[in-house]
């Protein structure tokens, strides 16, 4: 181990990894989520969206998508740079 580097630290390093890791995927289902709804008459049936509202639920999908991998990305670089 670096000098200074406790087994918390470390620990503390993966479970940040790992979680902006899986931020980083829900966002990008999200966002493959978003486009489906666009795409895809029977996901919309599915949902029962109606075709004004499609594009707010693109928004709102892109949105949280677009934040969770901002969010995942800012916690595995926090980490690695903290190293």
């Amino acid at each position: 181990m670096p000098a200074g580097e406790t087994r918390m630290t470390k620990a503390r390093k993966a479970v940040s990894r790992l979680v902006g890791g899986i931020q980083c995927g829900l966002g990008g289902l999200a966002s493959v989520f978003a486009y489906l709804v666009y795409a895809s008459p029977s996901t919309q049936e599915a949902l029962a969206i109606t075709p004004g509202e499609i594009y707010l639920y693109m928004f709102l999908f892109l949105v949280f998508g677009m934040l969770s991998i901002l969010s995942g990305l800012l916690l595995v670089n926090e980490e690695e740079g903290a190293s």
